[in-house]
């Protein structure tokens, strides 16, 4: 926190054990409910539980999952199922629509106000105490509203998920380039920025797994 970060997003499919360790192939879900719980404590002010629901899987396990985020202050963020695998074929996911609808009547939500244009939308409990965000980048996507960009563990600066451009930020940093000379590099990546994925058109040429470039 003290280097300015203050918001976590946090993958966690299930509170079963068994399901975490299916999809995740770790056993880790110990582990992962422990890091939650450091960081709560450590005072992160936005902690968000990305979860992809997947038919007879972990779609559940959905109501534990969004009453475990209202007991703890986090948000439960359900995502559509992307091709993201060498396969480049999509995973048996729900439709968030309807589920959607089932999880507002049985727990009162209602659309947010942060819920703007095509971005992530949320929905909240009347108290505010349990919020609930889609995202949705197949059937709805919202590439044009699209600001972000992901920097991975090998310090590759990527410009879309489902895309190629990317930046490489690991030889500039070792070869002791400045700060301005980075933020230049840095800008002009940006600009190589794609205007959409093409999951639908060509879900083919999707080459690394998630975990490769994080979320």
């Amino acid at each position: 926190m003290a280097a300015g970060l203050q918001r976590l997003n946090v993958s966690l499919d299930s509170l079963r054990r068994d399901c975490v360790a299916s999809i995740s192939g770790s056993d880790s879900l110990e582990q992962v409910l422990q890091g939650l719980s450091v960081a709560r404590a450590a005072g992160f002010s936005s902690i968000k539980i990305n979860m992809v629901p997947l038919a007879g899987i972990n779609d559940r396990d959905i109501d534990a999952m969004l009453a475990y985020c209202k007991a703890h202050g986090f948000i439960l963020r359900l995502i559509e199922a992307m091709p993201m695998g060498h396969t480049g074929q999509q995973a048996d996911g729900l439709d968030l629509s309807q589920l959607l609808h089932s999880l507002s009547q049985r727990h009162g939500l209602t659309p947010s106000a942060v819920s703007l244009g095509a971005r992530p939308r949320y929905w909240q409990s009347p108290d505010g105490s349990c919020t609930l965000g889609l995202i949705t980048p197949m059937s709805q996507h919202f590439c044009a509203s699209c600001n972000r960009v992901r920097l991975s563990v090998d310090g590759t600066l990527y410009m879309c998920l489902g895309q190629e451009e990317k930046l490489a930020l690991r030889p500039l940093l070792r070869a002791g380039c400045s700060d301005a000379e980075l933020e230049a590099a840095i800008r002009a990546a940006i600009e190589l920025k794609p205007e959409k994925h093409e999951f639908i058109q060509q879900p083919q040429q999707v080459v690394r797994f998630m975990s490769m470039t994080g979320g």
